[in-house]
């Protein structure tokens, strides 16, 4: 086995021949335990709701251009209305949704203080907020928090992926999807790691 393979990959490999072969196939993918700005992760997964990762690129790409940042900030949109947020680039929703964002950090006093919740906390909080559902926090636990146990059967390319493999036949019940992760653990956002690269490759 490469020795670069992670821990979380090595478990992998072995608790699922399945995913082993693509973890495998794939090589070590890296993934950080950095923590990130909650409020730039959020609206960076807000665009990415429902369109193609590529697509999602090109439009945080232009925004950030016309923001003159790196990263999303809550003063770049504070004083926008809801219209013009929705003239760089986005739906009226995802709009409306980056405005419920930026009342949620300038006014909940639990968003300064996400990464010191529980999980069952936070999603608690972000459910609420207009536009973020499941998925959204599933990412956010993912890619914010970085909690490498976080699987997301809401997640249309991990489906795709996983019925390719053959791992579960495709169907509308989600916890058929969610029964077959449940080998993953405690790794599952790396799992869910390697299908992405598998159905992008």
């Amino acid at each position: 086995m490469n020795k670069n393979f992670s821990k979380a990959e090595k478990y992998l490999i072995e608790s699922d021949p399945r995913l082993g072969k693509v973890i495998l196939n794939n090589g070590h993918l890296k993934f950080s335990n950095k923590k990130i700005d909650p409020f730039n992760e959020l609206v960076n997964i807000v665009i990415s709701q429902f369109i193609s990762t590529k697509a999602a690129k090109g439009i945080k790409e232009k925004m950030l251009k016309q923001f003159n940042e790196e990263n999303f900030k809550i003063l770049n949109f504070k004083n926008l209305t809801i219209s013009q947020i929705k003239n760089l680039g986005l739906s009226k929703n995802k709009a409306k949704s980056i405005k419920s964002l930026v009342l949620f950090f300038s006014k909940n006093p639990n968003s300064k203080n996400l990464y010191k919740l529980s999980e069952q906390e936070r999603y608690d909080n972000l459910i609420n907020i207009f536009g973020i559902g499941k998925w959204s926090i599933e990412m956010f636990e993912m890619f914010c928090v970085r909690n490498k146990n976080i699987f997301s059967s809401g997640d249309a390319a991990i489906r795709v992926a996983m019925e390719e493999l053959k791992m579960v036949k495709k169907t509308n019940d989600f916890e058929m999807y969610d029964k077959y992760a449940k080998k993953w653990a405690p790794y599952k956002t790396i799992a869910c790691l390697h299908l992405w690269y598998f159905f992008e490759s």
